[in-house]
């Protein structure tokens, strides 16, 4: 058997995985199946058996008579069933001797995902006794406002018997502090005809052993199956720690310490981190008052400037950055004139990759994005626009998800769409002559063709595994535009040379 992982152990990581052998990028790492699965402990209700959101009504399993089910004509047969025959008997006998009642069932749906792991206990020896070796944290969450929510749990777990005869007293506190801790997000099932879905938790316990680092080496992905896939988005070296980043790239230092400290209680300590430039994106950062043209970074309560290398008081950027931040939060997100109104006026006081302008740009690409498609006859400089936001985006992605990105293979898509439809308009508007649109066109493919090599190895029925389809089409038609366009150049007795560089002629061989 190929194995491409090995489980090691230290004091600052725990368990964690480590490559192998060597590892390229885009090769599957593992393939996980989910120990269990549920919903979040704030969801609405949902089909104990297939997850669908309950909106309206809902019925009770016929055989336990308190699980509640999808009415009419049920679960659809393609979803998942998760109630399954040993719950299903444990509901009955506590139905027949205790008088669980459906409605009890329905007020506790967000104690369910903790119900089916200790249910595990006896159902799954094997998979319960790797999942109980999972960090929890428990002493950092012991009377916190975070333990005392999951009493309801607790008080709900005993009311069923679960944890009477078991001589941990925390036990339900610590399944609970390790879903929080090692669960992954998964999208659960939508209404068919709203879209409207709820967010589903799973613990997948080959994976929760990756190790954190916010520049990682791996791309996850979970499949309409439930099944969790894991790839290295670059080439990892044999014996080098396999990382997956549990926070959001493109968030400053501050606000992804933050959220590892809440959620997963540690801090941080990768070399991102620890540089205050951010790898020298400054995606914290924001412009020298003093200079006018530096960078100021912060390091511990002072910020310095990267040219004049002035220190400026946290309580004067401090404020300005919060400023930025409380106006981003008000604006509407949706609207393009309020979004270029924050951008140029945000600009002044940030630096230009700052996480706040990074987003700003990425909505404002989508506006315009659904502009241009929606409108009969957009403007050139919507898409001249949309083509240099694009642009803007890329080499911070570059830097701070490097390799296989699924931000980074969306937005290369984007900035070839972009050019091909600028490219056409300038052409049908003789703006562009027939060799130059065939350059607009090779550039084009090269960011298409590193878009698909990212998104292939997407699920196929995910959002980032259908806009994989929709590029190869995309991919297709551009082969054919360029093909009758070179053969118009051909037509006229003329010969084609790209002046687009040898690099990028290369990419596109």
């Amino acid at each position: 058997m190929d194995m491409k992982y090995e489980v090691k152990t230290s004091e600052v990581l725990g368990r964690y995985l480590v490559a192998a052998r060597d590892l390229r990028a885009g090769e599957r790492i593992l393939s996980d199946q989910p120990f269990v699965l549920g919903p979040s402990s704030d969801t609405s209700l949902v089909c104990f058996n297939c997850y669908l959101p309950l909106i309206n009504k809902f019925h009770v399993c016929k055989f336990c008579a308190v699980a509640p089910i999808c009415p009419g004509d049920g679960c659809p047969d393609e979803l998942a069933k998760w109630h399954v025959q040993k719950e299903c008997d444990f509901f009955r006998e506590l139905k027949l001797n205790s008088g669980l009642s459906p409605i009890k069932m329905v007020q506790n749906v967000g104690s369910l995902l903790a119900l089916r792991v200790v249910l595990q206990k006896n159902n799954n020896a094997k998979g319960w006794q790797e999942f109980i070796k999972l960090e929890t944290h428990l002493d950092k969450r012991r009377n916190s406002s975070v333990w005392e929510f999951y009493e309801n749990t607790v008080k709900f777990l005993e009311s069923l018997g679960l944890s009477e005869n078991d001589d941990d007293q925390n036990l339900v506190q610590k399944v609970c502090a390790a879903i929080d801790v090692n669960s992954f997000e998964v999208r659960g099932p939508p209404i068919p005809t709203l879209g409207y879905a709820e967010t589903l938790r799973g613990i997948y316990l080959q994976a929760a052993l990756l190790a954190h680092d916010c520049v990682g080496n791996t791309l996850i992905s979970i499949n309409d199956n439930n099944v969790l896939l894991c790839h290295a988005s670059q080439d990892i070296k044999k014996g080098d720690t396999i990382f997956y980043n549990y926070t959001d790239p493109l968030k400053g230092t501050a606000l992804r310490q933050e959220h590892l400290l809440v959620g997963k209680y540690f801090q941080c300590t990768c070399t991102r981190c620890t540089d205050e430039t951010e790898l020298g994106t400054y995606i914290s950062s924001a412009r020298c008052p003093a200079c006018k043209t530096g960078y100021v970074s912060k390091k511990g309560e002072t910020w310095i400037c990267n040219s004049c290398k002035e220190q400026a008081d946290d309580s004067v950027i401090g404020y300005k950055v919060k400023c930025c931040t409380d106006k981003f939060e008000v604006i509407n997100k949706k609207d393009e004139r309020e979004l270029e109104e924050y951008i140029r006026n945000v600009s002044l006081v940030l630096a230009p990759n700052h996480y706040l302008l990074i987003d700003a740009k990425q909505r404002l690409a989508g506006v315009l994005r659904d502009a241009i498609n929606r409108e009969p006859k957009p403007t050139k400089k919507m898409m001249r626009r949309k083509l240099d936001l694009c642009q803007e985006l890329l080499p911070v992605l570059e830097v701070l998800s490097p390799g296989i990105s699924r931000t980074k293979a969306i937005t290369m898509y984007e900035l070839h769409l972009a050019i091909v439809q600028l490219g056409k308009k300038l052409f049908n508007t003789r703006e562009l002559t027939a060799p130059k649109y065939l350059d607009e066109l090779l550039c084009a493919e090269k960011h298409l063709k590193k878009s698909l090599e990212m998104l292939l190895i997407e699920p196929g029925n995910s959002p980032e595994g259908q806009l994989c389809s929709k590029a190869l089409e995309q991919y297709r038609m551009l082969k054919n535009d360029m093909s009758n366009i070179l053969d118009g150049i051909h037509e006229e007795g003329k010969v084609y040379v790209t002046e687009i560089d040898n690099e990028t002629l290369n990419d596109v061989d």
